[in-house]
């Protein structure tokens, strides 16, 4: 009986291999592909092209990841039909339906982060896909507790819903993060590198998987509370840790390790987390507004989830605001404005009404880090680039008449008040992949127009929007200084 169990696997394979594996050759065959052009001058050595990539300190921390994270991945990953078919006694039919389930959700989220990985770069993305795929692998530990229990099987459809999502965004940044890092013309020995970090990671991993999955199988741990009472005593289990149940925390670990190499790798063009939670999170939480009546609900909508995106700036202990909330209010405004003709105009109006509310009653915090707030509004407001067919020039220059006088009529600094405006004016054309020097002329002309009116300096006023879009530019990397230099030579 075993043995015709085994044969039937044989066939399936077979069939899949000779059949389905015969056609991928047949398929790529048919692909278009562009000649690659001659190399001119001296051919690098072997040599030579294997240890570019290693020399290149930035790439060098990427390939750390790549094998870390492939080895945290596949430490877990390749014992989860194991898992269920052997601890969880499920049958093989419920294995592949719930596979499925998560390539399913897989496909149809790759298109998903394709559109962030366009706007917010690829590290944002795989940062935040790279945190959902290890909750999830943590999730496991809790499908027994010690047994099989009743959320056994709602929660391993939840997990593959989850890591299906998660798959598609690292997947896809993994694939694009290294062609984009990789220098013009060494891309080949770059992606090279990057794959064979990445194999052998998934390589080593379900070695040292098997290998720890031996020496626990004998082994557990139980956490729970007890209760004692005359009449008697009564136990809560919290946690209960077993064979594969300690392998799958392993690995959680070991991710989380692996994310701190991510967070020193640098792109560029990327955001912060800050932006892309906000961009998930702000269109449900604005539909939910109308939804609900419930004072609890509303709360949650509106809380600020102060450790998942607290920027650095220590806004957030001061006005009880996050960064990321004041960046969306000028990018809401922006949007609504160039819907019409009067832009400026219709960009202060909208940041009134918003920053109102949010800065109401704090007239000496907001004179004391006024950089720090337009700079987080103009940064916000000028992402509508992204999402509009606007004139980058005139979109700059309206966000620094708008911004500036309303947050000095909110108490602000004006000197404070340019130089904060210019620098979110770069920063955020750069995350929207804009036009540069476009943006810098327009501020920069902005700020003499607007010096008089505000009771500044016309001098001084340009000088602080051109140290503000040069020292945006030099945080941003070398085209980005070419491109605002281009702008400071025509004034």
């Amino acid at each position: 009986m075993g043995g015709s169990s085994v044969f039937g696997y044989v066939y399936v394979l077979l069939f899949g291999g000779l059949s389905l594996g015969l056609l991928s050759p047949i398929f790529m065959s048919r692909m278009p592909e562009p000649l690659m052009p001659p190399l001119a001058g001296p051919q690098p050595s072997l040599r030579q092209l294997v240890m570019a990539p290693l020399r290149d300190g930035n790439f060098r921390k990427l390939i750390q990841f790549l094998f870390s994270w492939n080895f945290a991945l596949n430490l877990a990953v390749p014992f989860f039909a194991v898992y269920m078919l052997q601890r969880l006694g499920l049958s093989l039919t419920w294995v592949i339906v719930l596979t499925s389930i998560g390539q399913v959700f897989n496909i149809l989220f790759l298109r998903v982060w394709g559109n962030f990985v366009d706007r917010f770069g690829n590290k944002v993305v795989l940062s935040i896909c790279a945190s959902v795929y290890l909750v999830v692998i943590l999730g496991w530990v809790f499908t027994t507790m010690p047994e099989r229990h009743f959320f056994t099987l709602p929660l391993l459809f939840i997990l593959h819903i989850f890591a299906g999502i998660a798959n598609a965004g690292v997947t896809l940044t993994v694939g694009t993060i290294g062609l984009k890092m990789a220098p013009r013309g060494q891309a080949t020995s770059y992606l090279a590198t990057s794959s064979l970090a990445t194999n052998l990671g998934a390589g080593l991993g379900p070695l040292v998987g098997g290998l720890l999955t031996v020496f626990f199988s004998m082994r557990q741990i139980d956490l729970g509370l007890t209760w004692a009472v005359p009449e008697g005593a009564g136990r809560v289990l919290l946690v209960s840790l077993s064979g594969y149940d300690f392998l799958f925390a392993i690995a959680f670990i070991a991710g989380l390790i692996t994310l701190a190499t991510l967070a020193r790798l640098r792109e560029e063009g990327e955001v912060s987390r800050e932006v892309m939670l906000e961009s998930l999170i702000f269109p449900t939480r604005e539909m939910s507004r109308p939804m609900s009546s419930v004072p609890a609900f509303n709360l949650t909508a509106n809380f600020p989830l102060g450790s998942l995106k607290r920027m650095p700036l220590g806004l957030d202990a001061i006005f009880g605001v996050t960064a990321y909330q004041i960046a969306e209010v000028g990018r809401v405004a922006a949007t609504a404005a160039v819907r019409g003709r009067r832009v400026t105009k219709k960009i202060t109006s909208s940041l009134e009404s918003g920053l109102n509310g949010l800065f109401k009653g704090k007239g000496n915090e907001v004179r004391e880090h006024g950089a720090e707030i337009t700079r987080e509004i103009a940064r916000g407001a000028i992402h509508v680039v992204d999402e509009r067919s606007v004139d980058v020039e005139q979109l700059a220059s309206a966000v620094v008449n708008s911004v500036v006088e309303t947050t000095i009529r909110a108490g602000a600094d004006p000197y404070d008040a340019m130089m904060g405006t210019s620098q979110g004016i770069i920063q955020g054309t750069a995350e929207a992949q804009g036009d540069l020097t476009a943006a810098a002329t327009g501020t920069i002309e902005s700020a003499a127009k607007i010096a008089s009116r505000s009771g500044m300096s016309e001098e001084r006023a340009v000088a602080e929007a051109t140290e503000g879009v040069l020292q945006a530019a030099e945080a941003i990397g070398d085209e980005a200084v070419t491109r605002v230099m281009e702008a400071l030579v025509q004034q």
